[in-house]
């Protein structure tokens, strides 16, 4: 019974701090990104003091990197936590090289 209220909680804190909650409502990205699972390894990476290779390996073997992002922001007016995903996907860019 624990874990369904452990589980609304960190969602209802990711939300106040528009955080992503990798619930898919970004879907469809023109450039074809899995916007979900590159935030969850960009959380995933900054957890730790140096992105993990086992996050970096699965992040390079993603089919489209978060650097094809066009900027559009098309996925940011269906996301209901305001999550800056345009920005968000130049940081993952960033942090894993591609």
């Amino acid at each position: 019974m624990d874990f369904p209220l452990i589980f609304f909680i960190k969602i209802l804190l990711h939300s106040i701090f528009t955080e992503c909650t990798y619930c898919g409502h970004c879907k469809p990205c023109v450039s074809d990104l899995d916007i979900a699972i590159i935030n969850k390894f960009y959380d995933l990476a900054t957890m730790q003091p140096k992105v993990p290779a086992t996050v970096q390996s699965h992040y390079e073997l993603l089919e489209h990197k978060a650097s094809e992002c066009i900027g559009c922001q098309a996925c940011e007016s269906r996301c209901p936590f305001g999550v800056p995903l345009a920005e968000r996907m130049k940081k993952t860019a960033e942090l894993f090289g591609c």
